[in-house]
C-alpha cells in the first residue's frame, strides 16, 4: 500500500526528487525533504480504529492529521512525518503524517523438524545485506533488512524468509532468498521486516543476534546486538533513501 497525504508526491517519485538541489526548494517553492522518507515506524492499530506509530523502542508518535489506521496489523513502513506543536497526549510526540508506505512485514520461521531441506523450502540464492544502512535494524521487535540482489525486472516474485534452523540456538538466524530465476539483470534494492515474537526476547537484557546469509560466492554473517524495550541505541529515523524498492516481494 502507498498512501498520499496532503498531496505530496508518490513514493515512486522519491528517486527523481532526491536528486534535487535545496536551491530547488526556494527557486520553485516545494519542500523537497517531504520526498524521502525520514523514518522507518511500525504502525499500530488501536481498539478504536486509531492508531499510533512506535519510532524505536522508546518513542512513539501520535499523528495528527490521519484518524484510521491504514492496516488491520502491525505493519512496519517507511514514513516522511514532519514534527508539530501539538498536544502529544499519551504519546512521546504529535507529527503531521506527509506519506507512509509498507514493507513486507512477516513472522520469522522456526524450521519446523520434518522440513530436511532449507535450500528446497526456503531458497539460498545470492544476495547482499547492506549492513550499514539505517534501514537495517533491530527495533521494536523488528528485524528490519535492506539488501540488494539482482532482476530483469519482469516482475516475478522474490520470496524472502528470516529463518531459525536449529532451535538449540535460538539466536542464530538466516535471511534466506528464492528469486524464482529472476538473478540477471540490474542491481536492484528492497527492504523486508520480520517479527521476532517467537524468540521471546528477554526485555531490558542484552542481546547478540547472528543473521547469516549467502552473498555472491561467500558465506556471510553478522552480529547484532539488541536490548529489546529500553536501551535507546536503535533508531528507525534515516538520512532519506535516495532510491525506491525495486523487488516484489512475498
Amino acid at each position: 500500500m502507498k498512501r498520499i497525504i496532503s498531496g505530496i508526491a508518490p513514493f515512486a517519485a522519491l528517486a527523481a526528487a532526491a536528486l534535487m538541489s535545496q536551491s530547488c526548494l526556494n527557486d520553485d517553492g516545494y519542500d523537497y525533504s517531504q520526498y524521502s522518507p525520514n523514518a522507518i515506524v511500525t504502525f499500530k492499530p488501536l481498539a478504536d480504529g486509531g492508531f499510533y506509530m512506535q519510532l524505536n523502542d522508546e518513542t512513539t508518535l501520535f499523528a495528527t492529521n490521519v484518524s484510521d489506521c491504514p492496516y488491520d496489523e502491525e505493519t512496519r513502513a517507511f514514513v516522511n512525518y514532519s514534527e508539530t506543536d501539538a498536544d502529544a497526549g499519551e504519546y512521546d510526540a504529535a507529527v503531521n503524517l506527509n506519506w507512509y508506505s509498507d514493507i513486507l512485514t512477516k513472522d520469522m520461521v522456526q524450521v519446523p523438524d520434518d522440513v530436511t531441506d532449507l535450500d528446497a523450502e526456503y531458497g539460498n540464492d545470492p544476495l547482499d545485506i547492506v549492513v550499514g544502512s539505517w534501514m537495517t535494524v533491530i527495533e521494536d521487535g523488528y528485524f528490519t533488512i535492506h539488501f540488494e540482489t539482482y532482476s530483469d525486472g519482469s516482475g516475478r516474485k522474490h520470496k524472502v524468509n528470516l529463518i531459525q534452523p536449529d532451535p538449540s540456538k535460538p539466536y542464530e538466524l538466516e535471511f534466506r532468498h528464492d528469486a524464482d530465476g529472476d538473478l540477471t539483470g540490474g542491481r536492484v534494492w528492497s527492504v523486508a521486516a520480520f517479527r521476532l515474537s517467537a524468540l521471546d526476547l528477554p526485555e531490558g537484557e542484552s542481546v547478540e543476534i547472528t543473521l547469516k546469509w549467502n552473498s555472491f560466492g561467500t558465506e556471510m554473517s553478522r552480529v547484532f546486538s539488541y536490548v529489546p524495550a529500553g536501551s535507546g541505541v536503535n533508531d528507525g529515523a534515516g538520512s532519506g533513501a535516495g532510491a525506491v524498492p525495486s523487488l516484489n516481494l512475498i
